[in-house]
């Protein structure tokens, strides 16, 4: 890796709401962002809904499945 090298990352934040525009206006001055969400709670969907908790079982599958093709394939 060389210090001129650009990467693509993905992150998960928890801040709070006094400073996220404020962070959010900083990431798009100083970053070129492809895309920037506000995720809702689902705690408790999860705990108390099923169907949801086996979708977020699937995501994840499916997530290590793609990220070891990826790194199979040496991209």
């Amino acid at each position: 890796m060389k210090p001129t090298d650009t990467f693509t990352i993905n992150a998960t934040l928890k801040i709070s709401g006094g400073i996220l525009t404020e962070f959010e206006n900083y990431l798009y001055a100083n970053f070129e962002v492809v895309g920037f969400r506000i995720l809702p709670n689902t705690e408790r969907l999860y705990e108390e809904d099923d169907v949801f908790k086996k979708l977020v079982k699937m995501e994840k599958e499916a997530r290590v499945a793609k990220e070891k093709y990826i790194n199979s394939h040496k991209l």
